[in-house]
């Protein structure tokens, strides 16, 4: 079975139309925050005028490295920087913060030019042209998500500019061909999108779910490398999947642990069945192993199968079978003297289920699906 993350070919491309607004808006960050002063003889340099002034024929200037005190004749003028001109701005001064707003955007002050916005379209008369800019800054800074539903209000309030409406085309274009693909998988593209996550359309048909619908956890770090469990969705040619998703680590206090143990601590009855099974996916680039172990009875003996190879599957995400014979007379136990040659005892007493992952003492990463039971001994 192949499946694939939620990144498709349309998904790339709504992330590459995030990235080349990103990428235009740093293409010319270089002004300064700090005044420029202009003497009489055309000198020039940078810091801050002191808006406290003690003497009108004289002016402070932090220079950063202290203050200067220069006869005020002598400035030919002041070119004010961020900070300076942020203070100038009023309450309730809608000039001002679109002023505020181009200056910033054109000295590659983004984050502000965007506050500065954000405050001028809380206006009820700001100007049309103010609000496509803002949609602008909103894409460049927060992403096309964001500032879709603002160039669809320019649009429907009557802006006109072409540049912000071919892009609002290209956006469209792209969130279409994205909620048409999640459809095709089966998937709600508004809740997707709300949730952060795929998520199942009520109408899709849902692959049936294994043991990785409970809650599994990491052994004890004593007898197992690190491994983080999360359970997500993956698209698959039968639906949207849950599976496992588990990173393992080496563990950094025992470096010769070569194995991490996955545990369903879950009270089961399996005499009468045959096998046990699961589908997995190898997503590093070299062969692991993976065995069946449990604990039985009342002395919670146990038991582990012969390990499995699982090739190597890297990005390609190709699931296959394993299955365990429960049956076979190839378990190892302390009785055995750890010998693969012991029958697995009291199965109609499973206390614990154990998927045990021999990772070459290396990080890696696998999904775990269709975790369960198959056929009957009888």
């Amino acid at each position: 079975m192949r499946c694939s993350a939620p990144n498709s070919r349309s998904l790339l491309l709504w992330g590459q139309l995030a990235l080349a607004a990103a990428v235009a808006l740093h293409a010319g960050e270089a002004a300064s925050d700090r005044d420029l002063i202009i003497l009489d003889n055309a000198q020039r340099f940078r810091g801050t005028v002191v808006s406290e002034q003690s003497d009108a024929e004289w002016v402070t200037v932090d220079t950063g490295s202290g203050r200067l005190r220069l006869p005020r004749a002598r400035i030919a003028r002041v070119e004010y920087g961020l900070a300076a001109r942020v203070a100038q701005v009023a309450p309730g001064d809608l000039q001002g913060l679109i002023d505020l707003a181009h200056w910033c955007r054109a000295h590659g002050h983004h984050e502000q030019a965007r506050a500065a916005l954000n405050r001028a379209v809380a206006f009820p008369d700001c100007p049309l042209a103010v609000r496509g800019l803002h949609a602008r800054v909103v894409d460049e800074l927060e992403g096309p998500e964001v500032a879709l539903p603002l160039y669809i209000a320019y649009r429907n309030a009557g802006g006109e500019d072409p540049e912000l409406l071919a892009r609002l085309a290209e956006l469209e274009a792209a969130r279409a061909a994205w909620a048409e693909q999640l459809r095709g998988l089966g998937l709600d593209p508004e809740a997707t999108l709300r949730e952060g996550r795929p998520v199942a359309a009520a109408s899709a048909t849902p692959v049936d779910e294994g043991y990785e619908r409970f809650p599994w956890v990491a052994d004890h770090p004593q007898w197992s490398a690190p491994a983080r469990i999360e359970t997500i969705t993956l698209l698959t040619p039968e639906g949207p999947r849950r599976v496992l998703q588990v990173d393992v680590e080496p563990q950094p206090d025992k470096p010769a642990l070569d194995k991490a143990a996955l545990v369903l601590r879950r009270p089961l009855q399996l005499t009468g069945r045959r096998a046990f099974g699961l589908l997995v996916a190898n997503a590093s680039d070299r062969e692991i192993r993976i065995a069946l172990a449990l604990k039985t009875g009342a002395q919670w003996t146990y038991h582990e199968s012969r390990a499995l190879p699982v090739p190597p599957g890297g990005a390609a995400q190709e699931f296959v079978p394993l299955s365990f014979d429960l049956t076979a007379a190839d378990f190892k136990t302390q009785a055995s003297g750890w010998a693969h040659r012991a029958r697995v005892a009291d199965l109609h007493q499973v206390r614990e289920v154990q998927i045990v992952i021999y990772h070459g003492r290396r990080s890696l990463r696998l999904w775990l699906a269709g975790i369960g039971l198959h056929g009957s001994s009888e």
